[in-house]
């Protein structure tokens, strides 16, 4: 469950810009096996030229990316990789519309800051306060992201959709 005032911290994995969802998890990956889906996304960040390893996913991880993060197909696929390696929230400068829903739907906060992406080193620590609005990294410096419409706050605080419609059966 990811309760937006909550405050996250991580190690980044820093990607570019057009990041499409085919090449951050390849599709010869699909699979309803985690390790299989894991492995997958491993192989992603490897040809996106991230220095992630598997000894990586032992920790709580932040990516922070470009313009238009997940691009190509609409398929969930790459979120359910993200979320099975345990990633706590993606920050970037802009999203494709369909993936950004997709990582609410999965309880992943997806977070919009355009000018954190040029400071930021892969591999460095972050701390991630959604309450105040802002990610500090390990230099200190804080960077302001776009503010978190109220709606989706409330699916992210349920952990995702299907936790939101379940806890909220009797209103709907």
């Amino acid at each position: 469950m990811t309760d937006t005032s909550t405050i996250i911290q991580g190690r980044i994995w820093k990607l570019g810009d057009q990041v499409n969802t085919d090449i951050l998890h390849p599709p010869s990956f699909f699979s309803l096996e985690r390790e299989r889906i894991k492995k997958g996304l491993l192989e992603g960040m490897k040809r996106l030229g991230s220095g992630v390893n598997s000894a990586s996913l032992d920790e709580d991880l932040v990516i922070v990316a470009g313009y238009n993060f997940g691009c190509g197909s609409s398929r969930e696929t790459s979120v359910r990789a993200l979320l099975a390696c345990g990633i706590k929230a993606v920050v970037a400068k802009s999203f494709a519309r369909i993936f950004f829903r997709s990582l609410v739907n999965m309880g992943i906060p997806p977070l919009v800051c355009g000018n954190i992406h040029d400071r930021a080193c892969d591999g460095e620590k972050c701390l991630i306060d959604p309450e105040n609005g802002f990610i500090k990294l390990s230099s200190k410096n804080k960077y302001r992201f776009s503010p978190i419409d109220s709606h989706i706050k409330k699916v992210l605080s349920s952990g995702g959709l299907i936790p939101y419609l379940v806890e909220n059966s009797d209103e709907l």
